[in-house]
């Protein structure tokens, strides 16, 4: 039996105003949600990078430190290769940290030759920034391998040596084919105050690299 019972008109104008007032909030209940998440995800940022540069000159102080302390004779202090060791008076010029990168060799290669500046490298790597919270190992911005360094397995990159950053062309220099380092290089040796955040590097980073000098080709 079909019902007589109508809908009054009154009632299905409240029904549909009260529709679209649930969609209207439901969307605005979405919108507040992702506004909340959006600015969740900046406040993250900011305190990643929150007193970036004096954490990074504390960073590599305290590798500095360690690495003058030399406790498992491992650790390489290497000068910037554009600084001379006397001034222009013929006396023995003084450096600060940051005029060093801060060398652990982690395997001795079998090569015997080191690389110059003008020669070209083939080389494995991982390039990081110096660890946070949120990165514990340190945020990979560049690699040419992914998981375990394996110079049996991976395809290593080629590069100018002139071409490399100045701390990583002071390293490499001293490196000889086969040796493995992780390299530390103060801002001043790396990108300096270029905020290259587009690579994940801020301004005024710390780098870290894990570096295989695989072979050195004469020009």
């Amino acid at each position: 039996m079909e019902s007589s019972h109508k809908m009054s008109p009154h009632f299905q104008k409240w029904s549909a105003g009260n529709l679209v007032c649930k969609a209207l909030y439901s969307s605005l209940l979405i919108l507040h949600f992702s506004l909340f998440l959006f600015s969740c995800q900046e406040a993250e940022e900011a305190d990643e990078y929150d007193r970036w540069q004096s954490r990074c000159e504390a960073y590599i102080d305290s590798i500095a430190r360690v690495a003058q302390a030399n406790a498992d004779g491992k650790w390489k202090t290497i000068r910037s290769f554009t600084l001379a060791e006397k001034d222009v008076n013929g006396s023995a010029a003084s450096w600060d940290t940051d005029d060093f990168v801060y060398c652990h060799v982690e395997k001795a290669g079998s090569g015997t030759e080191r690389p110059f500046f003008t020669d070209s490298v083939r080389y494995n790597y991982r390039g990081r920034l110096m660890p946070t919270p949120a990165h514990p190992e340190g945020y990979v911005f560049d690699q040419s391998y992914k998981g375990t360094m394996d110079p049996d397995f991976n395809i290593p990159s080629m590069s100018e040596v002139g071409s490399l950053t100045n701390g990583v062309c002071s390293a490499i220099q001293q490196m000889h084919v086969g040796d493995i380092w992780r390299i530390y290089v103060p801002a001043a040796l790396g990108y300096g105050s270029s905020d290259r955040k587009s690579s994940g590097i801020p301004a005024y980073s710390a780098l870290i690299f894990d570096m295989n000098l695989v072979e050195i080709i004469h020009p």
